[in-house]
């Protein structure tokens, strides 16, 4: 299934994950117990989830790991905004000038007593182009939207209440139990996650629709950086890692099925679609179904898997026979090489 690359305008993937036992991302602790994230469906039951500022988070771990610089980010206290403003003054009556105290005030307010931004330079950091930036400081506000959009993973099966039991063991509790330091709990789970990726590719290494305050508007990337760039992110999603407590509950979150399309609209067709059923199988219907409504909008479609994941099979015809469901390594190697003819 495929169309000419005239009129693309984003590019979607859905992928999914399984961890056996996990407890990728934590919400708080209540007392001994640390909590994993959850959301309340109206049933009452909870399923988890690993936030997309968490997926995002550990997108730019990969990309560091890959020898990619990222855009480091930097705390700016009040003590740094009081430091910027001096030296700002104004005429008062019988020629006394002041600091304007004020303006830090007005500063604070604005963007809080302490601000954190990263360097904002799309050029340079990959990061600060595909996943966007905000500075607010006043009189210098700068800010790109986010081309990349990524959703939470969330899990297809309720939470259990399962959790794992741990105690410290220190030198003085070995010799008397007593002191022996409090045991705790961490909340864990066993299940299945679905995320999904959208890419603006009207926006990859295109700058006329930012915000750079004082500092002068970059000139776009020429077609091979975001040839890269697109690939760098297609990359680090197909050898995903991370996750909390990864040295208790080593998790592997790297997408066993995914499914790509390249789209002439904006949006994330995949998102309360794909399903699985209660004996851990993927719903293929449920992907043909969605291609099915969509096709008006679908260029160039792509699915992978991992062989017996989910229940589906390499080589598997779907959708009347117009799609093959191709090994996950040579999947992503297809969508890298689509991804790429998409950026003109």
């Amino acid at each position: 299934m495929g169309k000419k690359n005239s009129g693309s305008k984003c590019l979607n993937m859905a992928f999914i994950f399984k961890t056996s036992v996990g407890s990728i991302n934590s919400s708080f602790s209540e007392e001994n117990v640390s909590i994993v994230k959850k959301v309340t469906l109206p049933d009452g039951s909870e399923i988890p989830y690993v936030s997309g500022q968490a997926m995002r988070r550990y997108i730019r771990d990969k990309w560091e790991e890959m020898g990619l610089d990222i855009s480091p980010v930097n705390r700016l206290g009040v003590e740094a905004v009081e430091e910027e403003e001096e030296g700002e003054t104004s005429e008062l009556e019988g020629g006394k000038k002041e600091t304007e105290e004020s303006k830090v005030k007005e500063e604070r307010a604005v963007a809080g007593p302490v601000m954190a931004s990263s360097k904002c330079n799309p050029v340079e950091y990959i990061d600060d182009d595909l996943f966007g930036f905000m500075s607010s400081r006043r009189k210098d506000i700068r800010k790109r939207t986010s081309p990349v959009k990524v959703s939470p993973a969330i899990a297809f099966f309720s939470f259990k209440d399962d959790r794992d039991f741990g105690v410290r063991i220190t030198e003085e509790g070995k010799k008397n139990p007593s002191q022996m330091m409090p045991p705790f709990e961490t909340e864990v789970y066993y299940n299945y996650f679905l995320c999904n990726i959208l890419v603006d590719l009207e926006r990859i290494g295109i700058f006329k629709d930012d915000n750079y305050g004082k500092v002068e508007k970059p000139r776009d990337l020429d077609a091979n950086k975001r040839k890269k760039r697109l690939s760098n992110l297609i990359e680090a999603v197909r050898d995903l890692w991370g996750g909390g407590k990864q040295a208790r509950f080593l998790t592997d979150i790297s997408p066993k099925f995914v499914v790509y399309s390249r789209q002439t609209v904006k949006k994330p067709i995949f998102l309360e679609r794909i399903k699985m059923k209660k004996d851990e199988t993927i719903d293929v219907p449920s992907i043909e179904e969605t291609l099915k409504d969509e096709s008006n909008l679908l260029g160039k479609v792509i699915v992978g898997a991992m062989d017996g994941f989910g229940g589906v099979k390499v080589g598997q015809q779907i959708l009347n026979n117009t799609i093959t469901i191709e090994n996950i390594s040579k999947a992503f190697a297809d969508i890298l090489t689509d991804a790429e003819s998409a950026v003109t």
